[in-house]
């Protein structure tokens, strides 16, 4: 059967198995709390550090399917972020095969396994959509530059709009941030950033920081006006106003307390 389906992969997995057991529970408990097993359309398959949702055989556009697929996405994000994990995913369409037998769930397709291929030959991490399906992103800001086969979509909702509204004009007005829901997640994407910007200058393995700093610059280049006051700023929620102090310490860099504690190599 020909379905979407959104392929998840959790980044330094096998690390934190042999360094950090604690986490894995923590991750195990994110993904069993998401939203998705209350959503009828869909069904999700989760072994080790692989995540896999797909749509049931019900008859909706694949607009319906991909805006859903990206939500989800979405939320594991932020919900993971909370906890220093990050993921690579991808969104396709193609044939997928599922069935539901007496004793175990059978799972097999060409989409399935070319999508497992493209996630380890994708640069950067967060979430992918392949270009045949990229007419059906309408929601979520994308960039098609980044990848012959796929887009790069920005999951940091609340600082793509707080960008479009501002073009980088500082500062805002302190009633913005709290009176509208366009703006609830802007703290927790400023401290992605401060994560990020915190990798990719401190932790050694090359490779593993490279992912990380694509994705900065990802960020930066998209927003540039808006991304470099903060950048200039640390990732202070104070630049965007003086009076804002956000729910979040910016000097809490998880990061930073895993390199120190572990060496951890994301």
């Amino acid at each position: 059967m020909v379905r979407n389906f959104l392929y998840i992969d959790i980044l330094g997995f096998s690390n934190m198995v042999l360094n950090q057991s604690c986490k894995i529970d923590k991750i195990f408990q994110i993904i069993d709390g998401l939203n998705v097993y209350e959503h009828y359309a869909f069904k999700t398959i989760v072994f080790s550090d692989s995540i896999l949702v797909f749509n049931d055989e019900w008859n909706a556009s694949n607009h319906y399917y991909v805006t859903y697929l990206i939500e989800f996405t979405q939320q594991l994000f932020y919900k993971l972020l909370s906890i220093g994990v990050y993921f690579k995913g991808l969104i396709t369409y193609g044939e997928f095969n599922f069935k539901q037998m007496n004793n175990i769930q059978a799972y097999w397709g060409k989409a399935l396994i070319e999508t497992y291929n493209d996630a380890n030959d994708l640069k950067g991490l967060g979430l992918f959509v392949n270009k045949k399906l990229s007419s059906d992103i309408v929601v979520f800001d994308k960039l098609d530059n980044v990848d012959s086969k796929y887009d790069f979509i920005f999951l940091c909702q609340s600082f793509i709009s707080l960008y479009k509204s501002t073009r980088g004009k500082l500062p805002i007005e302190l009633m913005t941030l709290y009176e509208t829901d366009k703006y609830m997640n802007i703290d927790d994407d400023i401290k992605f950033f401060r994560e990020i910007q915190y990798i990719k200058d401190n932790y050694r393995n090359q490779k593993i920081v490279d992912k990380y700093l694509m994705v900065y610059m990802w960020y930066k280049k998209y927003t540039y006006p808006l991304f470099r006051q903060l950048e200039d700023g640390k990732f202070s929620p104070s630049v965007l106003n003086s009076n804002y102090f956000g729910r979040m310490s910016p000097f809490d860099i998880k990061a930073k307390v895993e390199r120190k504690d572990n060496d951890v190599q994301l």
